[in-house]
């Protein structure tokens, strides 16, 4: 089944964890169709040039070329929606995949699915600095439950109908909630999920990111994305109160503290 693999890329990204990113891609067992890019704004030339590199050796690459940053949800709004197969997987640029994912992911799809995820490894610097690995529950009547409370898969690791995708809205503009807003949509529409119960996704981490994790900007955004889950009746009266109390703790913690408070949540398994 031919498919596609959907990236979008902004100039703040890494040119050499992009290339750690694409290398692992092209060693993949199973190999995509093609590769929808979508250069959310202008780039570097850095940037520029490692596209130009792996265009020319893997001619597989589709450019979605934003005039202006969009921002993520918009972005693959765009790239769904120019990609040209029914079957797409995700994955972010600074991000890496061990050989066997698309070749797994593909095959849970052809069983019916309409998203299959996985777990995934945190790491820091190097692969072998394990920060967590967060595992989700596999079955879909675990993942509905889960999603009452947090995002129930992992956004970059994950795959899916474009028809389903499409059918719920496609992305929106939430920013840093693009994903759990499009599951959320997925789920009320009766789409399945499903998260393959082994590590298929590397996550690159960093301090600076823990601390884009927390403050009042970001509480606030994710108060908001909680109250549109209840306006949409996905959440009942009690998810909202409870989410909003734990969720904004968190927020609000020294970047330190927050730290150490996200590798014990990654680390526990959710469901």
């Amino acid at each position: 089944m031919d498919f596609s693999v959907l990236i979008s890329i902004y100039r703040g990204e890494s040119p050499a964890y992009f290339r750690e990113a694409l290398d692992s891609l092209f060693a993949q067992t199973l190999q995509p169709a093609e590769i929808v890019l979508v250069r959310d704004g202008p780039l570097t030339p850095e940037l520029d040039a490692v596209i130009a590199e792996y265009s020319a050796r893997h001619p597989l690459f589709r450019i979605v070329r934003n005039e202006t940053n969009l921002g993520l949800g918009p972005a693959l709004a765009r790239g769904v929606r120019a990609c040209s197969h029914e079957y797409i997987v995700r994955m972010d640029t600074d991000d890496i995949i061990p050989p066997e994912r698309f070749a797994k992911q593909i095959a849970r799809l052809e069983e019916g699915y309409d998203v299959v995820s996985c777990w995934s490894q945190t790491f820091e610097g190097d692969p072998s600095r394990v920060i967590a690995v967060k595992r989700r529950p596999e079955h879909h009547e675990e993942i509905l439950r889960l999603a009452h409370r947090r995002s129930p898969v992992c956004h970059a690791g994950s795959a899916f109908r474009r028809s389903a995708v499409l059918g719920a809205g496609n992305y929106e503009d939430h920013p840093y909630y693009e994903d759990y807003d499009l599951w959320v949509r997925m789920l009320l529409r009766g789409c399945r999920f499903y998260n393959i119960q082994e590590v298929l996704y590397y996550v690159r981490t960093s301090r600076a990111m823990i601390a884009r994790r927390g403050g009042w900007k970001y509480m606030v955004r994710e108060i908001g994305c909680f109250r549109r889950f209840y306006r949409l009746g996905f959440y009942t009266p009690g998810d909202l109160l409870r989410n909003i109390a734990t969720h904004s703790v968190v927020r609000i913690l020294p970047v330190g503290v927050r730290a150490w408070a996200l590798k014990r949540i990654w680390n526990t398994k959710q469901q």
